[in-house]
């Protein structure tokens, strides 16, 4: 879903399937056709989606940090941050985005 429409909005050319297929982190370089911006091109990230949200096995600590350090680092790096989420917004993801704003905010301090 993320990445069709990324492809739809942008342009860019992120692979799709049916099923889930991003991981990691992808970027595409998109040029600008406004002659009133400053710069001509921007960088559009493709992340895969979040999988310590989905386990219910508290011990996987690995895919925790992974997700943590992946939103932190779209935030960190980005002027506008696209979230495409199904449903209500559960506990465990304010929680993840309150945890990395609040690291983001230490960064840039």
């Amino acid at each position: 879903g993320k990445s069709t429409l990324l492809n739809y909005c942008f342009g860019c050319k992120f692979l799709t399937s049916a099923g889930r297929c991003t991981r990691g982190i992808y970027g595409s370089l998109s040029k600008l056709s406004s002659p009133f911006n400053r710069t001509d091109q921007f960088l559009i990230l493709d992340t895969e989606g979040l999988d310590a949200i989905k386990k219910t096995d508290a011990k996987d600590k690995s895919s925790i940090h992974f997700d943590r350090t992946m939103v932190l680092f779209c935030l960190a790096v980005s002027q506008v941050v696209l979230i495409n989420i199904r449903g209500d917004i559960g506990d465990e993801l304010k929680n993840l985005f309150q945890i990395c704003l609040y690291s983001l905010h230490k960064l840039r301090a």
